[in-house]
């Protein structure tokens, strides 16, 4: 039962196998230079294949490479012919759409000729001229694998001799790109051919012609003899066009965008879409015979044969070409015939600027200002063909600017564009102050204790050098503020302490004394400005005893503790007389802060809290102030006590 079975399988495998065209029996009988197949031409070395009678289905390939081939010989079929007399042949293969390609080699299997399209064709052609007449050569059709399969194709074998019964026909077209050729204008008159005899019957397989056959058509000749026998011959047709293109244009602009150049496309100068204009329907002449519509062909480049090239003698315009250009427009058709004619092209710059910036950092001079120049912040702005003009929102910065400060940098164009980007500009002060000493005095308290926390008055200031409060004062906005209209009042004095930006402490080294330092005494002074900024002198400290008398009336020469003597003076804006307030003294406290931090308490009979330019204030930090017969308060002024401070009013 089991070899009944397996041979029943057997039988059935080798069914498959038979109906298989990749099999011996299914190669074709050409698959081989050895099994080339014969082309047996005609009288005058033609041969046409019937339709369809061969095939690459099942073909073979050797992988040969010929030069003109995209990839090797992978399903191939050969032919082999005597070359007869012949100026040149002509080998068609036409077929499925596919990949072919073609070569003719000789009996030494040298290549003569190759060709092949890079994509699929339904047919393909190879000519060659400088056969040896009675030699034998092969033709190689291969279909690669890579693509559909040619499936069945005709083979045409053209063979082309001048002789003096046909010569090349130069065939020109006409205006609608067409020609026709009649057997007479291939023929000499008295010449029978490709049969002989008045009775041999002749027909042109291709006589009409058209753009597409511009340059050599080898046309074949068919010949019906007496006999019924079909005689073939191929002649030259060369197709020509002589008829130049017209050309039309119109005027245009372009715009320079990328502040380099335009590139002008010359579809867009030459008119080449064609058409015809059509009129509103109107009225005809004869009343009651209806509307007509007239048609109007467009303006536009055209030629019989379609234009090939449209060409300007000038493409790429640069900012040197800004205004009107006279260009030169040119068409040219298949044949080379041309046309040409004059254009205007306007340029325009239409580029945007752009702002380009880095960061900078300026430095306080002893004029107390810095001036940011933007020219030397530009990095790299653009304009386009325009020039432009570089500036800054604010440029000059006094020492309320001293750090980072974000500024605008504005780029504005000939044309009046701007555009702006964001930079930092530092401000720096590395100007030490200068200092001048003069002598003061300084009294100890009634402890016999002296602190000096402000040296100011050891320093001689110059008039103009006024301790200025920060937020008194802006920088300068917008840019181009008369800096001098600022700063009138800034360091135009010499001899004395002053700074280019604003002086923020005073101090001395020692800075306590007590009643062994009473007299004369010798200290460094030290002035320092708001940046860290810091120079020192030599200056003389007087150093007094406290005066322990109870004046009627003080006043307050500048801030500091109620217990301090050097705050008091028994005149308005007077000296300090090394005194402190007592039970019979009226206090008056005028544009000064004044501190009241003792432990216990103390009296006095009148305080007076006055407006001045600067604030006025009393603080009631530590212990009790009592105040015999009243507190007055004019104008903006501060009263405030903390919670172990106390403010008692004792009234008669």
């Amino acid at each position: 039962m089991r070899k009944f079975y397996a041979k029943m399988i057997f039988i059935f495998l080798a069914f498959l196998i038979l109906k298989s065209q990749a099999f011996a029996f299914q190669i074709p009988a050409n698959d081989t230079r050895q099994t080339a197949f014969q082309l047996p031409l005609g009288p005058n070395g033609n041969y046409f294949s019937k339709e369809g009678q061969f095939s690459a289905n099942g073909a073979s390939g050797d992988g040969t490479y010929y030069s003109r081939w995209g990839s090797r010989a992978s399903r191939s079929v050969w032919f082999k012919f005597k070359a007869p007399a012949s100026d040149k042949i002509i080998v068609t293969v036409e077929g499925q759409e596919s990949y072919i390609q073609l070569a003719l080699v000789n009996a030494k299997d040298e290549e003569l000729a190759s060709t092949a399209f890079g994509y699929p064709v339904k047919s393909d052609q190879l000519l060659f001229t400088g056969l040896r007449e009675g030699d034998e050569y092969f033709i190689v059709v291969d279909n690669p694998i890579e693509g559909k399969p040619i499936g069945q194709f005709t083979l045409k074998f053209q063979n082309y001799l001048m002789t003096t019964c046909t010569q090349p026909y130069v065939l020109a077209l006409d205006a609608n790109g067409k020609g026709r050729v009649k057997i007479d204008d291939l023929l000499s008159e008295d010449c029978y051919w490709p049969c002989a005899g008045v009775e041999c019957s002749r027909e042109l397989t291709k006589s009409n012609f058209s753009c597409n056959d511009l340059g050599e058509n080898y046309v074949t000749i068919k010949g019906v003899g007496a006999n019924g026998t079909t005689y073939y011959g191929t002649t030259l047709v060369k197709v020509v066009d002589n008829i130049p293109p017209t050309i039309a244009v119109r005027n245009i602009r372009a715009n320079i965008t990328n502040g380099e150049f335009v590139k002008v496309d010359p579809k867009n100068v030459i008119l080449w879409r064609c058409g015809k204009i059509d009129s509103s329907p109107s009225p005809n002449p004869v009343p009651g015979a209806g509307e007509t519509q007239f048609f109007q062909e467009r303006p536009c480049a055209k030629d019989n044969c379609g234009i090939e090239l449209f060409e300007l003698s000038k493409t790429t315009f640069t900012c040197d070409d800004l205004g009107e250009n006279e260009v030169i427009a040119r068409v040219v058709d298949k044949s080379g015939n041309e046309a040409t004619t004059k254009v205007i092209i306007t340029i325009y710059d239409l580029t945007a600027p752009v702002a380009k910036a880095k960061d900078a950092t300026v430095y306080l001079a002893v004029n107390g200002l810095a001036k940011a120049d933007a020219n030397l912040m530009d990095d790299g702005s653009t304009s386009g063909c325009a020039g432009y003009n570089a500036s800054l929102n604010k440029s000059i910065f006094d020492y309320n600017d001293l750090g980072k400060n974000e500024v605008a940098f504005i780029v504005k164009d000939d044309r009046g564009n701007l555009a702006s980007t964001m930079v930092n500009i530092t401000v720096e002060d590395t100007l030490k102050p200068v200092i001048v000493s003069q002598p003061a005095k300084m009294y100890l308290d009634k402890n016999g204790k002296l602190e000096v926390r402000d040296a100011k008055a050891l320093a001689k200031l110059c008039s103009d050098a006024v301790i200025v409060v920060r937020e008194n004062w802006a920088g300068f906005e917008p840019d181009g503020s008369r800096e001098g209209e600022f700063f009138q009042m800034f360091s135009k004095q010499e001899g004395c302490t002053k700074d280019n930006a604003q002086i923020s402490e005073f101090w001395t080294e020692p800075r306590e004394f007590t009643s062994a330092n009473l007299g004369e005494n010798e200290v460094d002074l030290f002035v320092s400005d708001m940046s860290g900024n810091y120079t020192s002198t030599k200056a003389k400290l007087m150093v007094l005893p406290f005066d322990t008398s109870c004046k009627k009336e003080l006043w307050t020469v500048k801030s500091g503790d109620w217990n301090d003597p050097n705050i008091w003076s028994n005149k308005e804006n007077g000296e300090a007389i090394g005194v402190v307030p007592c039970e019979s003294s009226t206090v008056n406290i005028k544009g000064q802060k004044v501190n009241f931090v003792i432990e216990g308490e103390v009296a006095v009979k009148t305080v007076n809290l006055l407006e001045g330019s600067d604030p006025t204030e009393l603080y009631i930090q530590v212990g009790s102030l009592k105040v015999k017969e009243a507190i007055s308060e004019k104008g903006n002024v501060t009263l405030k006590q903390s919670e172990i401070g106390k403010l008692e009013v004792i009234k008669k």
